[in-house]
């Protein structure tokens, strides 16, 4: 078969079987940028062809020049330990020897192919049929030119992965291609570990969002929405945003200045509120979104001193144990994770809800509230994003702790706002990142970083608080009546209808779980008897009753969402499922799986039950 008739054939069976991607490969094979110079095939010794490539004006073989698929063999046979369930990234194809030789080892395995070249996947596509590789579970070839696509697709096969992930790299190819290589491996290894933060937090909190926003719900239906009453109330204010990084010691007499002669508005976040009332220097407001018990320890002080002057502005999905018993007046704003909120309600005006994304620190989602608000400068306090000596906070907060011995070696250095170098954690220098995101993001608004001996924050400018005060603070601009202005009035007929129309879903959710184990029991007995061809009609059936519950409105504001690292894990599972050839253990893995899924969804619905009978009666007694 000629080269070009195999690449023809190659080529729809990439269009048939991965159209969305074959339409990435398509755009690059031929391109302007494609250089016909960079490889040769030659023969080898053995008689098999082999790759030259052409780097900097010397010819390097890509594969063995004597015996290429002898050395294939080789390579292979150092992933003995390769075992059922694990899913492999081929990285690097050339002609695709170890690729084959990989596979008739493991022919069970699912796998990918990824090629940043765009001239080598054309020379393996000229010389391998994908009909003919020894195992059959490939599960798409994909050409990475840019940093999103590669992502996108990692991310995707972390998804879709349930055992381990392996990699397997052409050696030669890594040593040609290393800027291609060092880049890919960079992605990789932050794609993995920004998934395992994601799966860490959604786990965690998965259940704690849903139900702050429950329990939450009178608050919100009783106070001000900040975002949407304060929408550019304060345009062209400045306001500093203050954070409790050790830095902020030496900034409390600039504060209490700024405060007693109105120069800006104050907002701490996070645990910067107690080294403020330590200093008796009470802020303009405190934010808070965290979802977990432990936050409601930030704001013990406030409740126990009875100190009624500070509002608080919360998350609608924070603890809901901080806002219990909170002695000042608060102001609510919706977040992303606030389903409920999302659901039930809209202002008498018709305006569309304003949201606040979820974000991994306070700090970020208060620097989206200030820059909605329109203040401008947004001036950072006490962000160290950094270690001081042993401090990791700042003094007044009695729940912190000195940093380790240990700590400190695991510890990186940055570049801090002097130029020199600074210690931090990979935690810290995270944050720092996703700042620097949102400060992008935010680019007709000023940003200063006025933290002394912190972490540089690309995009806010360094100046010491100080200097802040003489160019940027001459004037008074607090208004001391900005908070009896805020006033939000949610639409009660709004309500009401949505009310109604959940409580339907109420009562149908009950009954579609009766439906789903029903149909789980009988496959179970199907499958006992060796029913194999009823069991799959049931198959059809369970996939039909999941749609119903996925549509089902009280499933997708309140239970789904409780277990979505669960759901997401079904969901992703089922194709391997389906792929199963053993039809017992097909069926047993089916049930094994979906009823898991129930079992958590049926404890919810119970665990839920009184959260949402209280839900009803706020609603209900809700004026307006």
């Amino acid at each position: 078969m000629s080269s070009q008739t195999l690449f023809d054939l190659n080529t729809s069976i990439l269009r048939a079987a991965f159209p969305a991607t074959w339409s990435q490969i398509a755009a690059y094979m031929g391109g302007e940028d494609e250089d016909d110079a960079l490889l040769k095939v030659e023969t080898s010794r053995s008689g098999v062809p082999t790759l030259v490539v052409t780097k900097e004006g010397k010819g390097l073989f890509l594969h063995s020049r004597y015996d290429p698929q002898r050395e294939a063999e080789a390579f292979a046979n150092q992933f003995s330990a390769a075992c059922q369930g694990t899913t492999v990234v081929f990285y690097g194809v050339g002609l695709g020897y170890q690729i084959n030789a990989f596979l008739r080892n493991h022919p069970g395995v699912n796998y990918y192919i990824y090629e940043p070249i765009p001239e080598l996947l054309k020379a393996y596509l000229n010389h391998q049929s994908l009909n003919d590789l020894p195992g059959k579970k490939l599960q798409g070839v994909i050409i990475g030119r840019h940093d999103q696509e590669t992502v996108s697709f990692l991310q995707s096969v972390i998804d879709k992965s349930r055992g381990e992930l392996l990699l397997v790299e052409l050696p030669m190819h890594k040593q040609i291609f290393a800027a291609e290589y060092e880049k890919f491996l960079d992605l990789f290894q932050k794609t993995i570990k920004g998934k395992r933060t994601q799966l860490h937090t959604n786990y965690a909190y998965q259940k704690r969002w849903i139900i702050n926003s429950m329990k939450n719900f009178k608050e919100v239906l009783s106070t001000p929405n900040i975002v949407m009453a304060g929408n550019r109330r304060f345009k062209g204010k400045p306001a500093l945003l203050v954070a409790a990084g050790p830095s902020l010691n030496e900034e409390i007499e600039n504060i209490r200045s700024i405060k007693e002669k109105g120069l800006a508005y104050i907002f701490t976040v996070g645990s910067a509120i107690n080294t403020l009332i330590h200093y008796h220097v009470y802020p303009h407001a405190a934010c808070t979104y965290d979802p977990s018990e432990r936050n409601q320890i930030v704001f013990e002080k406030i409740k126990a001193e009875g100190i009624k002057e500070i509002p608080l502005i919360f998350g609608s999905s924070t603890g809901y144990e901080t806002l219990q018993h909170y002695p000042g007046e608060m102001y609510h704003m919706i977040t992303s994770q606030d389903l409920v909120a999302n659901y039930f309600l809209k202002t008498t005006e018709e305006e569309r809800l304003e949201i606040v994304s979820d974000a991994p620190t306070i700090a970020l989602v208060t620097l989206q509230l200030l820059y909605t608000l329109g203040f401008n400068p947004i001036i950072l306090v006490g962000q160290n994003l950094a270690y001081q000596g042993r401090s990791q906070h700042a003094e007044g907060i009695h729940y912190t702790t000195q940093v380790t011995t240990e700590e400190m070696e695991r510890g990186i250095f940055v570049p801090d706002v002097y130029g020199n170098e600074v210690l931090t954690n990979a935690g810290m220098d995270l944050m720092r990142k996703q700042m620097e995101f949102y400060i992008k993001k935010f680019a007709d608004c000023t940003v200063l970083n006025t933290t002394k001996g912190g972490a540089q924050i690309e995009g806010a400018s360094f100046l010491e608080l100080e200097k802040v005060i003489s160019t940027y603070l001459k004037d008074q601009v607090y208004n001391g009546t900005w908070r009896s202005e805020l006033k939000t009035d949610y639409d009660l007929v709004h309500l009401n209808v949505q009310l109604a129309s959940m409580d339907r879903s109420y009562q149908r959710a009950q009954r579609l779980t009766d439906e789903y184990i029903d149909i789980l029991e009988k496959i179970e007995k199907l499958i006992g008897n060796g029913n194999y061809q009823e069991a799959e009609k049931m198959y059809v059936k369970l996939d039909k009753t999941l749609g119903k519950i996925e549509r089902n409105k009280f499933f997708a504001i309140f239970i789904l969402p409780m277990n979505r690292v669960q759901y997401k894990i079904l969901i992703d599972s089922i194709d391997r499922l389906n792929e199963e050839q053993n039809p017992t253990l097909k069926g047993q893995r089916i049930v094994k799986s979906f009823k898991t899924f129930i079992d958590l969804c049926q404890e919810d619905l119970q665990l839920i039950a009184p959260l949402y009978q209280e839900l009803k009666e706020e609603i209900y007694s809700y004026k307006g």
